[in-house]
């Protein structure tokens, strides 16, 4: 594979010398994630192949090009899986996408996030430099963090050229009970589950009911239905049996997060906040969405003004971004930065890619 190592570095070698920007392309499974990029690409699934899988160790290595399907298939042989969950949105999903994209599924809050799993990596920075940050274990990763800073970067800090992960066993079992209750009441229920030992893996409150996910071995998910109905008599509460539920929210395939085409200006918003934050400012009564991660994240659609959203979201101390959007008059997309943060991303982005040529205005315009 040193080949396509080569190739890649040659590519972006090029365009650092003709300043030229590059717009990075894997499976192109989240090319609607942020904003849209007019520049010649530059393909990563040349660059495919796991290279290490120590599943005694719960470690695995692959390279970005690497379709994410044969990265849970090799995992799924030793019983062993991705902790967060992430979403694909399409088949052609790689490994270097979804450290890009950085998004994590339904068990972020409960297992662990895309970036809690990053023990180290490799890039190709905007000078056409290969750079290699953290290591296998995570008693190897000393210094700066720097392999998780690619974590959501969107491809604006360097190119992934693989990555190594930490991975967590499989569950034997498990089993969706559905609540009826008011979003409001969701944050303490959700506190009072898990302080009690419930294994509680995912949750979502949809359409006046909160839904939990609990994952476990096989007498522990089977002893489920007689506790809560013990500890919690006084919640109407049933089972839900069609398990596709949570592969569903985690893909966007429910009805909830389709764009309507006809509606020009309409957007998919992702607001996060604290769990107990009032969130009526954006979110009324007659407004339709979705809360994860115990009222964490929520997710609605709007035609606002994209800066009247994020203004509102700084207010109430949370982060709004437009997850997709119908309108291209959308040019900001992510919660605006502050001045001080600003800088930051500034001197982080001239530090790895000085004539700004790796996805250039993907994240926020000036950079």
């Amino acid at each position: 594979m040193q080949d396509s190592v080569h190739i890649l570095q040659q590519q972006v070698t090029q365009a650092f010398n003709d300043q030229k920007p590059l717009s990075i392309v894997g499976g192109n499974s989240k090319n609607f994630y942020g904003n849209p990029l007019d520049a010649q690409t530059i393909q990563t699934t040349c660059h495919t192949g796991i290279i290490e899988h120590e599943p005694t160790e719960l470690v695995i290595t692959a390279r970005a090009g690497t379709p994410l399907s044969e990265i849970e298939q090799a995992l799924a042989a030793h019983h062993q899986t991705l902790a967060f969950e992430p979403p694909y949105f399409s088949s052609e999903a790689t490994v270097g996408g979804m450290i890009s994209a950085g998004l994590s599924g339904p068990a972020r809050p409960y297992r662990a996030s895309v970036q809690d799993a990053v023990l180290g990596c490799t890039i190709l920075n905007g000078k056409g430099e290969v750079l290699r940050f953290g290591g296998k274990v995570m008693k190897n990763v000393a210094g700066y963090d720097v392999s998780r800073l690619m974590v959501g970067s969107l491809g604006c800090l360097g190119i992934i050229l693989d990555v190594t992960l930490k991975v967590i066993p499989e569950t034997t079992a498990e089993a969706t009970f559905i609540f009826k209750m008011k979003p409001n009441q969701c944050p303490a229920f959700m506190n009072e589950l898990r302080h009690q030992g419930y294994p509680v893996s995912a949750s979502c409150h949809f359409e006046g009911e909160l839904l939990v996910r609990f994952s476990g071995g096989n007498n522990e998910i089977e002893s489920l239905n007689k506790s809560l109905g013990t500890n919690y008599a006084y919640i109407d509460t049933r089972q839900l049996h069609d398990s596709g539920f949570w592969l569903d929210l985690k893909e966007h395939s429910l009805p909830f997060f389709s764009l309507d085409k006809e509606d020009a200006d309409l957007s998919l918003w992702r607001l996060s906040v604290a769990a107990d934050t009032d969130v009526s400012s954006l979110i009324d009564a007659q407004t339709n969405f979705i809360s994860e991660w115990g009222n964490c994240v929520y997710w609605f659609k709007s035609n606002s003004q994209s800066e009247l959203i994020f203004n509102t979201a700084k207010n109430i101390g949370g982060s709004a971004s437009v997850f997709k959007t119908n309108n291209d008059a959308v040019t900001n997309r992510f919660q605006p930065l502050s001045a001080v943060v600003s800088n930051w991303h500034k001197e982080l982005k001239n530090a790895f890619d000085p004539v700004d040529i790796l996805n250039r205005g993907k994240m926020y315009v000036e950079f």
